[in-house]
């Protein structure tokens, strides 16, 4: 798994295959646009995200919910150290609005986007002694954090599973998987904030 063979499976993707691959990368940032807010989405919004049913049709129901939602005002419980990781979810939702709306770019910012806060967070979880966060944006830093690396295989077997026409029960899978993963860690990085 590379950043090159994930840049070629996108570029080679089908716009319906695009749509999936992106609204996945949208169901793993449900959890960071919630906590930002402090509401909850409708599951109108949530549930095609979850079963893999988003198309070029419907695409503006789920979305406009979620820019309604990064738009609100930050919940007062907050964590600074959350601040890039929340920005970077809200740019992937609010990309989709541009003037020159293209799914092929967006998918592949979602893609780009996603990998970053998987980093991030990896900075977060694991900082280097002397407490400097490291960034570098996907795929120019020298290697992978391990969050970035599950990531990063997940995308490129989604892409392959789309490829072929096949495997819903292993998308919705990698799909469920992608989001208790954010999940999990922005539990782990509220109890590290709250120990500090």
């Amino acid at each position: 798994m590379s950043h090159a063979s994930l840049a070629q499976a996108l570029r080679t993707a089908q716009q319906d295959s695009l749509i999936r691959f992106a609204s996945m990368c949208l169901f793993k940032i449900v959890p960071l646009i919630e906590a930002r807010s402090g509401h909850r989405l409708d599951e109108r919004v949530t549930e095609p995200l979850r079963a893999l049913e988003v198309e070029q049709e419907s695409l503006a129901e789920v979305l406009e919910p979620l820019r309604e939602n990064v738009e609100r005002p930050l919940v007062e419980s907050f964590h600074e150290e959350l601040g890039e990781v929340f920005s970077m979810a809200e740019e992937m939702v609010l990309r989709a609005f541009v003037n020159d709306f293209r799914v092929g770019e967006w998918a592949r910012w979602c893609s780009s986007l996603i990998l970053d806060i998987h980093q991030e967070v990896d900075a977060l979880l694991y900082p280097r002694e002397d407490q400097a966060t490291i960034f570098y944006p996907a795929p120019e830093q020298p290697e992978l954090t391990p969050m970035e690396a599950l990531e990063l295989r997940d995308q490129v077997t989604t892409l392959e599973l789309l490829r072929r026409g096949a495997g819903d029960d292993q998308l919705r899978a990698l799909n469920e998987s992608g989001y208790s993963r954010v999940t999990a860690v922005l539990s782990r990085v509220h109890a590290l904030s709250e120990n500090l």
